[in-house]
């Protein structure tokens, strides 16, 4: 109805720039608030990713550890000193040493040695030279390879022909051998192996006497020479090849597992895990820092991003936009204090908690968001444990989904015992995944945590419920079943003091309740605040004929004016009352609107009878006018309980049946229940009452239709089964 007025209004006249920047400021104003608190939330996602518990600042490298310290929950990580530990054993090993042999140099040794042979020989077969003058010349010959010692000159010169032949001989032939089992490569080791072992091994099989090995063998072994060099250039890349081939050393820790015992020396593996899991003071990684604070930005933005596209509606308000990101902000710092504690813990998180508070509040869309964007923090929070967040994901929209609008306690429990069931299935699913059922130990401890998370959710909820509803500027069915016990001291007040009011207040219920279930609006705000909408009459009862019964009206002898503003008063003093009371702010805006800025007729006429000029705003009532459908509803619903009832009562309604058949002397009478109804909600859209709530022309209708259906119950004839014979009043109704 709202738009089709508009509409009206925008054909009439153009509206002006200035009303319509003053109608985009808050919308700005909201949009700034959300854009403010989602980075509010970054920020809060960003130090809960960034923060990691301290619990062993005092551990040393190389001392004994002070205390026992095991792992709290499972962590995958790649160990840098491990693959440091398997890069250094492969480089080290003697296949990544690459060699380079020169062949000349054991030909070249041969040769000198075959040369020191031939000139010992002829030495020793010169007739002109004494003995002596042969150990002379021995000893005195120019060769750097081996030199020749008197006593070795001497032993030389002792052997006989045959002798000296075959030490020659032999002493070439060990060479060529030694040269030829190592593939003609001599390295240092080699060659000291060879005349340490296996030179005089072999002369001793083949010679004749000792003195004739031991001479084989230091001429064999003496002209050895290493022909095998390391290449540095070609060695460093193989090695670096072979650290490169070395793949990452993957640990995973155990939720439970011991780290280090108390005494027991702390090694770099051990700080290595503690690291892994946390537990350290470690130097600050700025690029994790970084990448943290971009995801917290993402996942801050996007719900905020949701909120302001889809939810805008529904968090409109500052209150309930505060409530619905200071939940996310606490539950993100509540789960960064709970996870270090253990997997165990993890899983009896009440994360439910926020999806019934949501979905009670709100809507199951705004829910089922939040507790997403909160189980992929704890995700994250968790080591990436995917399995925790998607459990308690699960038993958290189950409970979205059967708490409804939380009118009952009941729900609440049904919702926790949910949780309960699907958290422990979830739990059982994943060990049915990992290969096996879960031992009666681990059995028992699923259902515990479960059977906790489960209570705490439900139990927390139902606390919290009415205070965050509050908090946000909400009046939960909770609340509105205990306001409308008529114990309260208003109602009761209402009761004692104005027993027509109330009874009135009533019948307005039923007929706001019937019309409120018509287009689905909120049928028991309407019903409870029905009841509360006239508690202003209190201060003056007798001033409203809901309460004069047989006295004298009391304003035949008051002026219009005076009239006009006792009677408007009842909606500021009824103000006043329900804020004193402690009434929802819902309940107020229906004592204010439920007359909004309309005429006081009766007393309007009577003015204009008795004065020349009157002022038609002195005789309005205070507003504002309705803004919601179910503030419309009330006005409505009031008006036509009021005005049909003193109808009926002045015989002014004739019956359907009457009106179809035409008969004027009928028609004088009045009007039908259905054209009284009709007459009324048409003036109160002429004059412009319902311009401000969104009732559509369709809404009306339904409305209309539901009142007089109602109206129709309460003010039915009654059939006459008196017998001609006898009186009527001799019978009672």
């Amino acid at each position: 109805m709202n738009m089709v007025r508009w509409f009206q209004r925008s054909t009439d006249q153009p509206a002006s720039s200035g009303d319509g920047s003053a109608q985009r400021s808050p919308e700005r104003t909201w949009r700034r608030l959300t854009v403010g608190l989602s980075l509010g939330l970054a920020l809060v996602i960003w130090s809960a990713l960034a923060w990691q518990p301290v619990i062993a600042p005092d551990l040393q490298l190389g001392r004994p550890s002070p205390r026992d310290i095991q792992a709290d929950r499972t962590v995958t990580y790649v160990s840098e000193w491990r693959t440091e530990q398997e890069r250094a054993r492969a480089e080290s090993s003697a296949d990544t040493v690459v060699y380079s042999r020169d062949m000349s140099i054991p030909i070249q040794q041969r040769a000198e040695l075959k040369n020191l042979l031939q000139t010992i020989t002829q030495i020793r077969d010169d007739p002109t030279l004494t003995k002596a003058q042969e150990r002379e010349r021995l000893t005195s010959l120019p060769n750097s390879t081996l030199i020749i010692s008197p006593e070795l000159a001497s032993a030389i010169a002792g052997q006989t022909d045959e002798s000296w032949a075959l030490i020659s001989t032999l002493s070439l032939e060990l060479y060529d051998r030694a040269l030829s089992e190592n593939r003609y490569m001599l390295n240092d080791q080699k060659i000291a192996e060879l005349r340490a072992f296996s030179l005089p091994y072999w002369a001793s099989l083949q010679a004749e006497t000792e003195a004739q090995a031991e001479l084989i063998a230091l001429f064999s072994g003496s002209f050895l020479k290493s022909n095998q060099f390391i290449d540095e250039e070609a060695t460093q890349r193989r090695k670096q090849e072979v650290r490169e081939a070395v793949r990452p050393v993957t640990v995973r820790i155990l939720e439970g597992e011991s780290i280090v015992r108390q005494g027991d020396v702390v090694t770099p593996d051990v700080l290595e895990k503690l690291e892994a899991l946390g537990a350290l003071r470690t130097k600050t990684n700025w690029m994790a820092l970084g990448g943290k604070a971009l995801l917290a930005l993402l996942i801050a933005g996007i719900f905020g991003a949701y909120v302001a596209v889809a939810q805008h509606e529904t968090l409109k308000e500052t209150r309930p936009l505060l409530l619905v990101f200071s939940l996310m902000a606490l539950t993100v710092i509540a789960a960064r204090l709970v996870i270090p504690f253990g997997i165990q813990w993890t899983y009896a998180f009440p994360l439910a908690l926020i999806a019934l508070l949501l979905a009670a509040l709100f809507n199951v869309g705004l829910s089922l968001m939040s507790v997403g964007i909160l189980s992929v923090i704890i995700a994250s929070l968790s080591d990436k444990q995917l399995a925790t967040a998607l459990i308690l994901f699960l038993g958290s929209i189950t409970g979205a989904f059967l708490i409804g609008r939380g009118e009952r306690s009941l729900l609440f429990f049904i919702s926790g015992l949910t949780i309960f069931f699907v958290t422990s299935l979830a739990q059982f699913a994943f060990h049915l995944i990992g290969g096996g059922l879960p031992a009666l130990d681990q059995a028992m401890a699923i259902l515990a945590v479960s059977g906790i998370n489960g209570a705490l959710s439900a139990i927390l909820a139902l606390g919290l419920y009415n205070l965050t509803g509050q908090i946000a500027g909400i009046v939960t069915p909770l609340r509105l079943m205990e306001l409308a016990h008529p114990a309260q001291p208003l109602l009761r007040r209402l009761i004692r003091e104005a027993p027509g009011t109330y009874y009135h207040s009533v019948a307005v219920g039923n007929l706001a309740e019937s019309a409120a279930e018509a287009i689905g609006a909120d049928a028991l705000l309407l019903r409870v605040a029905s009841y509360y909408h006239d508690i202003g009459k209190t201060i003056r009862p007798f001033f409203f004929t809901d309460n004069q019964s047989d006295r004298e009206n009391v304003h035949d002898e008051l002026d219009p004016l005076t009239s006009a503003q006792i009677i408007a008063d009842h909606v500021r003093e009824g103000r006043k009352m329900a804020i004193a009371a402690g009434l929802p702010s819902q309940i107020v805006d229906f004592i204010s609107t439920h007359h909004g800025t309309s005429v006081i007729k009766y007393f309007y006429q009577r003015a204009l009878q008795q004065h020349d000029t009157v002022n038609i705003e002195d005789y309005r009532y205070p507003g504002p006018r309705p803004r919601t459908r179910e503030q419309g509803i009330m006005m409505l619903a009031d008006t036509v309980e009021a005005t049909v009832r003193s109808k009926f009562q002045a015989g002014s309604v004739i019956s359907n049946r009457e009106g179809n058949n035409g008969d004027a002397r009928s028609r004088e009478q009045g009007k039908t229940l259905e054209e009284l109804v009709t007459a009324i909600i048409d003036e109160r859209v002429r004059s412009g009452q319902l311009d401000e709530c969104p009732l559509t022309l369709s809404d009306l209708a339904r409305i209309r239709q539901a009142f007089i259906t109602t109206l129709q119950g309460i003010y039915h004839p009654r059939v006459d089964y008196t017998p001609k014979t006898v009186a009527s009043s001799d019978w009672q109704s």
